[in-house]
């Protein structure tokens, strides 16, 4: 399924991939959500779209449901039991053993276990009545601004091929040690959770992001601010005391498809090989020369203020903050739409086909 395994880089979700919605049949879209997804010898070799790392453990997802586990750092993986069949579009660990794989139709999963058991915490049933229910009560009080969310929720439950679904898919998560996080979606889906994703709380409204542009990216950064990125040079970070994401002067009109810390260097990454770096928590950003025309799919600390970037086309580039010209480890085959540190000097890659290993260039 292309369209779901390339959500995360955002082609996926163009207009013309999003009206394919209205292609599948209503008991179709209820049955990923109503069926768990199938044991299958084909697997490790589907399209993948997220990958984990936390010590030995390795997560990685993809479609139908997939949810690969390996133990022994992503040399060998097995099929996880999963409670849908929805396609998966992120998997992040949050905690020690805690781990939250993300996917369309609305589908946050937790496991507490290092990927071994996986509870379903939301769905596009839930997440819409999760929805009306905040922004009712709001409106009730007399809340314009919350009308017209529940406006934008009526719309769009009208325009989904299953009843009372919505399909939007869910895109990044980040849950900080104190419990607080954030977790961002598709159409500007944003909640808040106070407790580690127990409960969650819409805040559609308090990401500066009026137009609903698709929020693909969250990251918390050195000094303990989240941060939010996404389409059109979308880039946020969250005012605690104001309790909203404020908007951030953006190096680039295009959308950035990730976020990542590396002690004071922040990077956000996008199409066509585009990437930025900032040393003063998001104040100034200036442009990183990777040399890549591919989209950039992942970045991952490789030394102090250095990042191992991936491109989708399966180049890996070292780059960072001093300045110093960028060196590049010849592609790898296939098209690739995540990236992890597996092991010292071993890069984990998820994409077309399943995963594979490849080494770490050398600065």
């Amino acid at each position: 399924d292309q369209f779901g395994a390339r959500t995360r880089l955002g082609a996926a979700l163009c207009a013309a991939c999003f009206a394919t919605l209205a292609a599948f049949s209503g008991a179709a879209r209820a049955e990923v959500l109503d069926r768990p997804a199938p044991p299958s010898t084909l697997a490790l070799k589907r399209s993948l779209s997220g990958i984990a790392v936390q010590g030995a453990n390795a997560l990685a997802v993809g479609v139908r449901g997939t949810i690969l586990v390996s133990r022994d750092a992503g040399k060998s993986w097995q099929q996880a039991s999963v409670p849908v069949s929805a396609d998966l579009t992120t998997v992040r660990f949050t905690a020690p053993g805690v781990a939250w794989a993300l996917g369309h139709d609305g589908v946050a999963l937790r496991s507490a276990d290092s990927g071994r058991t996986w509870t379903r915490m939301l769905d596009g049933r839930s997440l819409a009545a999760l929805i009306k229910t905040h922004y009712g009560a709001l409106a009730a009080a007399g809340s314009a601004e919350a009308a017209e969310v529940l406006a934008e929720l009526d719309r769009a439950l009208r325009q989904s091929a299953t009843p009372g679904v919505l399909p939007y898919p869910l895109l990044d998560i980040r849950i900080g040690a104190d419990g607080e996080g954030f977790l961002a979606g598709a159409f500007g889906v944003l909640l808040r959770t106070q407790d580690a994703g127990k409960t969650w709380e819409p805040m559609l409204e308090k990401a500066a992001n009026d137009r609903r542009m698709h929020l693909y990216a969250l990251e918390q950064g050195a000094d303990g601010s989240f941060y939010l990125a996404g389409e059109q040079g979308l880039l946020r970070r969250y005012d605690r005391a104001a309790g909203r994401f404020t908007e951030l002067a953006s190096p680039y009109a295009g959308t950035f498809f990730g976020l990542k810390a590396n002690g004071t260097a922040l990077v956000a990454y996008g199409l066509r090989g585009n990437a930025f770096v900032s040393e003063d928590n998001a104040a100034t950003w200036k442009p990183l020369a990777l040399g890549a025309a591919a989209t950039v799919v992942a970045a991952i600390p490789a030394g102090p203020g250095q990042f191992a970037f991936v491109t989708q086309s399966g180049q890996v580039v070292l780059a960072g903050a001093d300045g110093k010209p960028a060196s590049a480890a010849p592609r790898t085959r296939g098209e690739v739409f995540d990236a992890a540190l597996s092991a010292p000097g071993q890069l984990a890659l998820a994409g077309i086909g399943g995963v594979t290993l490849a080494p770490m260039p050398s600065k």
